[in-house]
């Protein structure tokens, strides 16, 4: 039964990686920023390291990949104008910063999936 669960918790986490790996080959080539995709595939990868480890527990799993989500969506919604300026960039970067340091937090505190 937790094995199915992993499962179904690392097919979510696959998804996510392979959702913005779409969302990257249909962006314009003019509003790309290779750095920011990077992070985002970096850090889908390290969630689901965590998963694997059970480092993280299923609500840790669920908010950071909705974090996750926010993030996109946020870089979707500076990215509709066609352009990408250096302060959407700046806030960006500042989000997975956020998201980086609560992925770090959630894998490496006291909890632990049973």
């Amino acid at each position: 039964m937790k094995t199915q669960r992993s499962k179904k918790t690392l097919a979510v986490v696959t998804g996510l990686a392979l959702a913005m790996g779409s969302l990257v080959a249909q962006a314009d080539p003019g509003i790309r920023d290779p750095g920011v995709n990077a992070r985002q595939h970096r850090q889908a990868h390290r969630i689901g390291q965590g998963i694997r480890s059970g480092e993280l527990t299923r609500h840790e799993t669920r908010s950071l990949v909705e974090q996750q989500r926010d993030v996109r969506q946020l870089e979707r919604a500076y990215k509709s104008d066609g352009k990408l300026t250096a302060a959407e960039r700046r806030d960006l970067h500042h989000e997975q910063n956020q998201a980086s340091r609560d992925i770090r937090r959630q894998r490496h505190d006291a909890q632990k999936r049973n």
